[in-house]
């Protein structure tokens, strides 16, 4: 070291320092638990290179679609690579095929196999009409459970039997199918010469005779009743001509009121005005009526928009007869501002 000068000035001392030459740092001593602590780390650091993959020659398309899994481990600093794994992309339409051949697989299944063919119908509210008839009808025996289609069973019971004024179907799998009917309620006996001829519903709606039922009222009649307009019989519905393709193709047609259901309701209300247990007479000329407990007969024609004036009218002319000591064997009503009566000779 050079010897210290003090008649230097403290710049010419700082400038004399810098050019002596730094002492070399020795390095710190560590302990040797720690130098083996850092061996063994350094011996365990993985390197992570990113050009890994071309050490082997590859596609550019295999090295973007697989994936790389690195798993940690108990040592610090330390992973487990996994093999790496392609990368599957399903597209919609791949996926849209694969689930039409899963369908057409089970429709298939469902439409051959036996377990699938309707062993099982339950019919539930016919007391009329018998359950042998319904089911002759429908003919599901041994049918595949999913060709059954409920509105077109319901519509071909409700069309062979106007007697039924509902049908409900349902199906359950694997082969059972399930039938509930509502029936109609007779509310007229339709009577032709003494004869009945069937049975009439409050909406008009006419059936056969089945069976004993307490009707509250009988028509009895020297011909038909009142249609409604646009009425067609079932002959008439019918094509003229029937072929087997043309009979495949034929829907079956739900029944429609046969009689009037004004006229019905006439009826039912003329019901309340009678005498109680008189029957109810209808002609095609005059109308309905019916023989009075005193001898006479009424008829009302068929109109039933001014019943409650025909019959205060009727009435009035009872008693004006009856004042003057007349017996008439007939009183017409059938033209409100035109009445007339018939006495005996």
């Amino acid at each position: 070291m050079a010897p210290r000068d003090d008649n230097l000035t403290r710049a010419d001392q700082v400038r004399a320092r810098r050019t002596i030459e730094a002492p070399r740092r020795k390095p710190i001593p560590q302990p040797e638990k720690y130098s083996k602590r850092n061996a063994e780390s350094s011996a365990r650091v993985t390197v992570r290179r990113s050009d890994l993959n071309m050490a082997r020659p590859t596609s550019s398309s295999y090295t973007q679609h697989r994936r790389k899994y690195y798993l940690p481990t108990d040592n610090s600093g330390a992973e487990i690579r996994l093999p790496a794994l392609p990368v599957v992309k399903l597209s919609w339409r791949m996926a849209s095929a694969v689930l039409a051949i899963l369908a057409g697989i089970g429709i298939y299944m469902v439409s051959s196999s036996p377990a699938f063919q309707v062993s099982t119908i339950n019919l539930s509210g016919a007391m009329r009409v018998s359950a042998e008839e319904i089911l002759d009808t429908v003919n599901l025996k041994g049918a595949q459970i999913i060709t059954v289609t409920p509105g077109e069973i319901r519509q071909k019971i409700v069309a062979a039997f106007p007697d039924i004024d509902s049908a409900q179907v349902s199906v359950n799998f694997p082969a059972e199918v399930n039938v509930a009917v509502s029936e109609r309620i007779p509310a007229i006996t339709w009577f032709e010469n003494d004869n009945p001829m069937f049975w009439v519903d409050e909406k008009g709606y006419s059936f056969p005779i089945r069976g004993e039922a307490s009707i509250p009222l009988a028509v009895y009649a020297n011909g038909e009743p009142p249609r409604p307009l646009g009425y067609q019989s079932a002959q008439e519905a019918a094509p003229e001509e029937t072929t087997e393709e043309t009979e495949a193709e034929v829907v079956p047609m739900e029944p429609t009121p046969a009689v009037d259901p004004l006229f019905v309701s006439m009826l039912l209300k003329l019901r309340t005005v009678i005498p109680t247990g008189t029957p109810l007479l209808f002609d095609a000329d005059n109308g309905v009526g019916w023989t009075d407990p005193q001898g006479w007969q009424v008829f009302l024609g068929t109109d039933p928009a001014d019943i409650d004036l025909k019959l205060a009218e009727y009435q009035v002319i009872v008693s004006d007869l009856l004042e003057r000591n007349l017996q008439p064997v007939l009183i017409n009503l059938e033209y409100l501002h035109a009445p007339y009566y018939r006495l005996e000779h």
